[in-house]
């Protein structure tokens, strides 16, 4: 499909606003990424390759097993403090009910999948999230360490 004038025209628009829009990810990356550092007991943090430069989509952050919370009781937390999180899209995907009766294949267990499935789930680094708002995710994430941990 060809888009029109007007969509071409908005798209030229927000092209201008792309290295603003990479900054402010990689700005909002870097500051969770030093907070929830101070935490990695308790949470997989992401990672990229050492020659990479990624623009996140969003923070990826996995529960560790074993310790006394879960990700749903730090959502819950998150919700309750007006902090929006999102799950992550699919996990295991062959748990999902739309593949209920495909046939595939699989090698091992998926265990990764499975913890992926239930124990990640994203915190946004949108770029019209300015340092005042990732400060408040951070000082509500030390004070649900300070509860559980």
């Amino acid at each position: 499909l060809r888009p029109t004038d007007i969509q071409a025209a908005l798209g030229i628009a927000q092209l201008r606003k792309l290295p603003r829009f990479v900054e402010s990810r990689k700005r909002n990356f870097r500051i969770l990424y030093e907070e929830f550092h101070k935490y990695e007991s308790y949470f997989i943090l992401p990672e990229s390759l050492p020659k990479a430069d990624p623009c996140w989509f969003a923070f990826p952050l996995t529960v560790r097993d074993n310790l006394r919370f879960r990700r749903d009781d730090l959502i819950k937390w998150y919700e309750k403090c007006r902090i929006e999180t999102r799950l992550l899209f699919a996990g295991n995907i062959v748990r999902q009910p739309a593949y209920r009766k495909i046939v595939y294949q699989k090698s091992g267990g998926l265990n990764n999948s499975d913890q992926v499935m239930t124990r990640t789930f994203f915190l946004g680094i949108y770029p019209g999230i300015d340092n005042e708002r990732m400060t408040y995710v951070a000082e509500k994430t030390a004070e649900f360490i300070s509860n559980y941990g």
